[in-house]
């Protein structure tokens, strides 16, 4: 049934007037005659009695009026509903710390192009998400991990160190060296492996529970460190430096039990990155002299 015809039945019911009506829907009175006329024909029930004053309204009217109301009320509201984006793909991911912006942001800028109507619940990474963005060595054991990038560690130098000047560091360069730790950070365990096995001198200054903290102290110039390239990219107060050691990184992905995969959105995202790599802008892998 055509819209019109009961857009144009509403007008007259309410009106009580030819006239009025067709002025109400910007239309011709032939028009409305014609539309009210087609209307009874396809309903086979006369809804109206004209007169000259307007119409009388039939039981027939009286019946159709608050079901031609409902029709056009959510024939209406259809354009509203999907411009308002109402049916959001609900998605509960945990974002661990310390990750680099660049990476995150194309992240959720891709995945929300790729996911029409998205609504991101973000939270601490853990296992009450439907997924989490976070690093390899983070994920609960029984969750599927799906990689998107890698982040080398750089070897990080204060300005105002004599190391600065020097084109490649040999690990030998670092004993008697003031070293600022994460113990918490995922490469901590590799990171004392390398400098133990090299140096015998390996001094401690400060042991800090983020790696944001261990940046600050970075660039108060307490000491040497080893942080994620794309972490530590845009800061000051430092330099990364090329050294002639084992090279070490962490792989970062998201993390999720197999029965997320319910979620269509969530599908959709594993099954993209399956097949797609995480563009980002801005970084580029540094090179490094390894043994």
């Amino acid at each position: 049934m055509d819209a019109r015809l009961l857009k144009f039945f509403i007008a007259v019911y309410e009106e009580k007037n030819l006239t009025r009506a067709a002025t109400r829907c910007f239309v011709s009175q032939p028009n409305i005659s014609n539309g009210i006329k087609q209307l009874e024909e396809e309903l086979d029930k006369n809804l109206f009695i004209r007169h000259k004053k307007g119409v009388e309204l039939k039981t027939e009217a009286h019946y159709l009026y608050p079901i031609a109301k409902r029709l056009v009320g959510e024939m209406n509201s259809l354009s509203h509903i999907f411009k308002e984006r109402q049916f959001n793909n609900k998605i509960q991911i945990g974002v661990a710390e310390s990750l680099p912006q660049e990476h995150k942001q194309q992240f959720f800028r891709t995945t929300t192009n790729l996911c029409e109507s998205v609504e991101w619940v973000t939270k601490d990474i853990g296992r009450e998400n439907e997924i989490n963005l976070l690093v390899r060595e983070w994920k609960h054991e029984e969750d599927l991990f799906l990689p998107l990038w890698k982040e080398d560690y750089v070897l990080c130098i204060p300005n105002d160190n004599p190391l600065i000047n020097k084109e490649i560091i040999e690990l030998s360069d670092l004993e008697k060296e003031t070293f600022i730790h994460c113990p918490p950070c995922e490469a901590h365990k590799q990171c004392l492996s390398i400098l133990n096995n090299e140096t015998n001198k390996m001094l401690t200054i400060a042991n800090c529970s983020t790696k944001t903290e261990t940046l600050t102290m970075l660039m108060a110039g307490l000491g040497v460190t080893f942080l994620p390239e794309a972490f530590v990219d845009g800061w000051y107060g430092f330099e990364i430096k090329k050294y002639n050691g084992p090279r070490y990184f962490r792989e970062v992905g998201l993390a999720y039990p197999r029965k997320s995969l319910r979620n269509p959105a969530i599908a959709q995202i594993i099954e993209y990155f399956s097949k797609n790599e995480l563009k980002t802008n801005k970084f580029t892998e540094f090179g490094y002299y390894l043994k």
